[in-house]
């Protein structure tokens, strides 16, 4: 019995090896963060701009059907300046997160060189950290304050799950275009009362598919 155990455990290794991709990418990234004072106020967005790396494997279910979990680090920044009077006031927001996204694919080859497809899933989402930096200016004399928004004061969760997709392309079966939209499903305000803020990001990069 447990010859055969071994002999069908390494079947289904040979069989989910010759049938699955590995591959390693980064692109460009666009975070918006969306601010509602409740859920019928306007929405409030601002936009931190960074980039993304990582790496996936991906599974074939059947001929051009694909399911792909991955694993990406992702920065994003952004920087605010006013000048009032004399006063020259300056933020800086830094965030870092891990994302693990969970991708279902199905592709159609034109060419033996090119194929395209289209990807939607869910990317569970942890922030690692985010921070904001205030500085004041006047008449030469500064001033710096660092803020970590993930302290309980300021009511920022760290979790959330986004729901996206986009499309791609694969060209000479190692070099992987692609660009898609993850809509933030969490309310990242954790606080009382009835504050609306998610998260949805924008990404394009380039992958080599091993």
């Amino acid at each position: 019995m447990r010859k055969v155990l071994l002999s069908l455990t390494s079947m289904m290794l040979v069989v989910s090896t010759a049938f699955a991709q590995i591959q390693v990418g980064a692109g460009y990234l666009n975070s918006a963060d969306r601010v509602k004072a409740n859920e019928d106020a306007d929405a409030n967005t601002t936009y931190l701009n960074g980039f993304y790396v990582g790496g996936g494997y991906s599974f074939r279910i059947v001929e051009g059907l694909k399911v792909t979990p991955g694993l990406y680090y992702a920065f994003a920044m952004r920087n605010d300046a006013d000048q009032i009077g004399p006063l020259n006031l300056k933020g800086d927001v830094k965030e870092h997160y891990l994302n693990v996204p969970v991708m279902l694919s199905y592709g159609y080859g034109f060419t033996p060189d090119c194929k395209v497809f289209a990807y939607a899933g869910p990317t569970f989402s942890v922030g690692l950290s985010s921070r904001t930096t205030l500085s004041a200016n006047v008449l030469g004399f500064a001033k710096d304050t660092e803020l970590d928004n993930y302290d309980e004061d300021y009511d920022y969760s760290r979790v959330d799950c986004l729901l996206g997709g986009g499309l791609g392309m694969d060209l000479f079966k190692h070099y992987r275009i692609q660009v898609g939209y993850d809509f933030g499903l969490v309310n990242r305000y954790s606080g009382d009362g009835d504050p609306i803020r998610h998260r949805n990001q924008f990404t394009a990069g380039v992958a080599y598919v091993f």
